[in-house]
């Protein structure tokens, strides 16, 4: 009965203590000045994909020197500087260039503040019903700092088409409300369908396009847009009509890798133009798997720098 009385005591003890800690903790609370964050330097930061460049490092490694060398070669041909690959592609024979896009702020702002001010083009068709167009581009007209299409901000973009060019038509081409009520009142028929057919009616004789649109629009894969436009319309030459997708450093987990890896052997570029994807050595989408979506689907890719931190610190070994 005693021992019972005893262990009993001892319990409430010990839970008197606990709380007595716990409350003392509640009322001296200091919230710490410097909240936890991912190091700067991390430059891997979607979860699991360093270790793709880490394998990527060991096959490189494992490789003879001569094909080392031949690697390295290959990507510091194509990987290309970026004012001087977009200069080239200003001075093409363009009739169509269709630009893939992720709808993100860092996008749209290096697209104002580098693409559009080095492409002259006559033609800006964007991802916006044609009636929804007149309401946006009057408040870019009335000087409106920021316009929001699809989340992010139009309005640097057009100024700056503007900027590099006068008398730029703008029109908007994405699906209207009638022409899905419609579609979907005669049960076929798709999105891309509608907004390849609005392209074609835009289209001026001599004159040069730039599509912005969202990159599986522009992507060059069955029933989308790009593909329909590129096989389908006879009024302008294949070799007029172009893609390019255009990603963030850090907007893909397999590009994050990729770029770790070409950092650890060498090849530091991370704000770059690959003009030919065709031109890149194989093994790159062997060891890289998942740049076939964003780089095998597009003519030429840009990657561009989001932020100035330092590559993650793998080597070469």
């Amino acid at each position: 009965m005693v021992r019972g009385t005893l262990i009993v005591a001892t319990v409430l003890v010990l839970l008197g203590v606990v709380w007595i800690a716990a409350d003392w903790a509640r009322s001296h609370f200091v919230p710490s000045p410097t909240p936890i964050q991912i190091p700067v330097d991390a430059f891997v930061q979607h979860t699991g994909y360093e270790d793709m460049a880490s394998r990527a490092i060991a096959a490189f490694n494992a490789m003879p020197a001569s094909r080392r060398g031949a690697f390295v070669e290959n990507l510091q041909a194509n990987l290309g500087n970026m004012d001087q690959e977009l200069a080239r592609l200003d001075d093409s024979r363009l009739t169509i260039l269709c630009i893939g896009e992720r709808h993100l702020d860092t996008t749209r702002r290096f697209l104002a503040q580098v693409v559009f001010p080095a492409l002259a083009v006559d033609v800006l068709l964007l991802e916006v019903p044609g009636d929804s167009l007149p309401l946006m581009m009057s408040q870019i007209d009335a000087g409106q700092a920021e316009v929001p299409l699809l989340g992010e901000n139009i309005a640097a973009v057009v100024r700056a088409a503007r900027g590099a060019r006068s008398g730029v038509v703008v029109a908007g081409i994405d699906e209207s409300a009638s022409q899905k009520a419609q579609r979907l009142h005669r049960g076929y028929g798709s999105r891309d369908i509608s907004i390849a057919g609005n392209l074609r009616s835009q289209l001026r004789r001599g004159k040069r396009h730039a599509v912005l649109f969202g990159a599986l629009h522009c992507a060059d894969q069955p029933n989308w847009m790009y593909r329909r436009i590129q096989l389908g319309e006879r009024r302008v030459s294949r070799e007029e009509i172009r893609n390019v997708n255009v990603i963030g450093e850090h907007q893909d987990g397999t590009l994050e890798a990729f770029l770790a890896f070409i950092h650890a052997i060498g090849v530091e570029r991370r704000h770059f133009m690959i003009a030919d994807v065709d031109a890149l050595d194989r093994l790159i989408f062997t060891w890289f798997p998942g740049l076939t979506r964003s780089f095998q689907r597009f003519d030429s890719v840009i990657i561009f720098r989001e932020h100035g931190h330092s590559h993650s610190p793998l080597t070469p070994g």
